[in-house]
């Protein structure tokens, strides 16, 4: 009996060990809808599920596909509409988690535009010039689906691309009539007097679409199917945690979404998730399909690793 009980033991050590030496290189944009790897990373949850888990900061997120490919990262966190144009382009990768999902009661989101330009609802944006974060990024993309929804053709609208920090300045200086941008930017904007939100953007969009998405190529995630089990777990403690513990929560954020304090604490705490679903992707396809942003509509499944 004591064999059996020293044999036993034994074999959980070698399982606990060998699981603790799968290392994994996450890769991810300074974006606070990857909170729950900042959170499970500081905490320690990844090490609780025995991952070795270093983060890497990838300035672009259309650079996360090549370092998958490249194997210069693992897992690599990147927008819906990344993954999927790299999907279609014929870069075999999955998704393994959405790392936040949309809430239109937030108003994260939105259009400001100057007081003096005369737009007062979606139709005014016809022969306007918009700066957007990024041209065909996750911002341009829903915009376009906004105007669609109003009936309006999105050729009629001038986007130029303008980075978020840089919005406030261009505004002001009328280089733009107005941008499509995210809080805290938002509220900066209109406390300053440099322009006022649009209503409609943020609400009128559908709930539950993912905002950010983990990745990995389908070679790597058929290889290591317990070590993505692990890092939803992972995230599900770290998503946990976060709702009981929001100030810690913030604290773990501001380490990798470095930005003042005060910006820090008016960023709204996104809807943090640990799995993925077709309906997380599914918006995503139906509106770049409908955008000619995909030569072929996916099977939504095949593209979520089991």
């Amino acid at each position: 009996m004591d064999f059996l009980r020293t044999l036993a033991l034994a074999v959980s050590l070698l399982g606990g060990a060998a699981l603790a030496q799968t290392k994994i290189t996450l890769g991810y944009t300074a974006v606070p809808d990857f909170a729950a790897a900042f959170i499970a990373k500081e905490r320690g949850f990844f090490e609780k599920r025995g991952l070795d888990v270093q983060l890497q900061l990838i300035t672009l997120t259309s650079n996360v596909p090549p370092a998958l490919v490249s194997n210069s990262v693992q897992i690599g966190g990147t927008t819906p509409a990344v993954f999927l144009q790299a999907a279609d382009s014929g870069l075999d990768l999955v998704g393994l988690a959405s790392g936040s999902l949309y809430d239109n009661t937030k108003n994260s989101i939105g259009v400001v535009v100057r007081s003096d330009a005369g737009i007062r609802e979606a139709r005014d944006l016809v022969g306007k010039k918009v700066g957007v974060p990024g041209l065909n990024g996750t911002l341009h993309v829903l915009v376009r689906r906004w105007l669609s929804m109003h009936g309006i053709d999105a050729k009629l609208v001038s986007f130029i691309e303008v980075s978020l920090p840089q919005m406030p300045d261009v505004l002001r200086g009328g280089g733009v009539d107005a941008v499509v941008t995210a809080e805290p930017f938002i509220g900066r904007m209109r406390a300053g007097g440099i322009g006022v939100p649009l209503q409609g953007f943020a609400p009128e969009m559908p709930n539950g679409f993912s905002t950010v998405v983990y990745t990995a190529t389908r070679k790597w995630a058929s290889s290591n199917g317990p070590a993505i089990q692990a890092f939803r777990h992972a995230l599900a403690d770290a998503v946990a945690y976060a709702q009981a513990n929001r100030s810690e929560a913030y604290a773990d954020l501001g380490k990798y979404f470095k930005v003042p304090p005060p910006v820090l604490q008016a960023t709204p705490w996104p809807l943090l998730a640990s799995d993925m679903t077709d309906g997380h992707l599914r918006f995503w396809v139906d509106t770049m399909r409908e955008q000619d942003m995909l030569k072929k509509r996916p099977t939504v499944g095949s593209l979520i690793a089991k």
